[in-house]
């Protein structure tokens, strides 16, 4: 009989032992039942001050919540110019070990191996709008900048008749965005319409002030200008205040890349012609999901989710696809429904 009990203790034991490892690692729901909702993400954008990267991260929140994260925590720079900034930023997030960081980086170059390092050390990393070229990294969420550049070389090629001298203002030349959109843009030009001449790229490295002082200096240097091409809000902001300053909007065309609201008003004051609209909310709620995806194991080669841009005309804004769009930056929502614009 004492045999008999000491087996079954034994036994007992055992099991309990058994089931104890086999929970070691797992993801334990918590008293929610929902094994994230004790858990952190972290959005690093490219900067702080402008509204496009607000919108990402009103999507990254959004895809959080329907997953039930905890948090999506905003932390970045003023300005996208800042690479050291972004880069001590990054290492004090990653020191803090969220449970799952995606970045909007400023320089392809000086990121790549702080991303590396991280990544090996645990910590999930996804890349939303702007990258680095890593294998390491295995989503990157995006438009497809190259196509985009296309895009706007053909809206600003048809508005000013397949002629003319054309301005290029730049974001800045560390940028992978930037440097896409550049390529895309002047491929299509050079192969497509050979009566356009298109001036060196100045950079306005995402300052309205700065991309001010080139437009106007371009323009009175080049009084035969006939477009301006921007491939950043603050670009498309600054020379179109120069443009207004200078009542020329009806001689010079301007396309400029995203919508921030002061860009917008500016769109809708008829001061900029057409708008390569990027969707930064779905980026952001995308990001979220692929990041999950990520940090679940579910994904293990490197994939690119790209979200689609449009050009945008005071001809076409009220089109349900491009209306809806526009409508999801709550700021232009209002502009919309104050100039009594809705969707068709």
């Amino acid at each position: 009989m004492r045999r008999v009990l000491f087996c079954f203790i034994l036994l007992l034991l055992l099991t309990s032992y058994v089931f104890a490892s086999g929970q070691q690692g797992a993801s334990v729901p918590n008293e929610s039942g929902n094994p994230n909702s004790t858990k952190t993400l972290v959005f690093i954008p490219k900067a702080t001050s402008s509204q496009f990267w607000v919108a990402i991260w009103d999507g990254a929140k959004k895809a959080a919540e329907e997953l039930g994260y905890k948090e999506v925590r905003f932390l970045g720079v003023s300005s996208a110019a800042d690479v050291t900034g972004q880069i001590n930023i990054f290492s004090d997030v990653v020191t803090s070990r969220p449970d799952g960081i995606l970045v909007a980086v400023n320089d392809q170059k000086s990121l790549k191996k702080p991303i590396e390092d991280a990544l090996s050390s645990g910590v999930p990393i996804i890349t939303v709008n702007s990258g680095v070229d890593s294998d390491a990294v295995l989503a990157h969420v995006a438009t497809d900048n190259y196509q985009a550049g296309v895009l706007a070389a053909d809206t600003l090629a048809k508005l000013i008749g397949g002629k003319g001298l054309v301005i290029d203002i730049g974001i800045d030349a560390a940028s992978e965005t930037g440097r896409l959109r550049e390529n895309g843009f002047r491929d299509r030009i050079t192969k497509a319409y050979p009566d356009i001449k298109v001036l060196p790229v100045q950079y306005a490295n995402g300052d309205v002030a700065k991309a001010m002082n080139v437009a106007s200096d371009l323009l009175t240097g080049n009084p035969e200008v006939v477009g301006i091409y921007s491939a950043q809000d603050a670009g498309g902001t600054g020379a179109a205040q120069v443009l207004k300053q200078q009542d020329i909007k009806r001689k010079v065309k301007l396309v400029s890349f995203d919508s921030s609201p002061d860009e917008f008003k500016l769109f809708l004051d008829g001061y900029i012609d057409a708008l390569i609209v990027q969707d930064p909310f779905m980026q952001g709620y995308q990001g979220v999901y692929a990041l999950d995806d990520v940090i679940n194991n579910k994904i293990t080669e490197k994939q690119f989710f790209e979200t689609p841009a449009k050009a945008i005309t005071l001809a076409n804004m009220r089109d349900k696809d491009i209306y809806t769009l526009l409508a999801r930056n709550s700021a232009i929502k209002k502009m919309l429904k104050e100039k009594g614009i809705s969707s068709k």
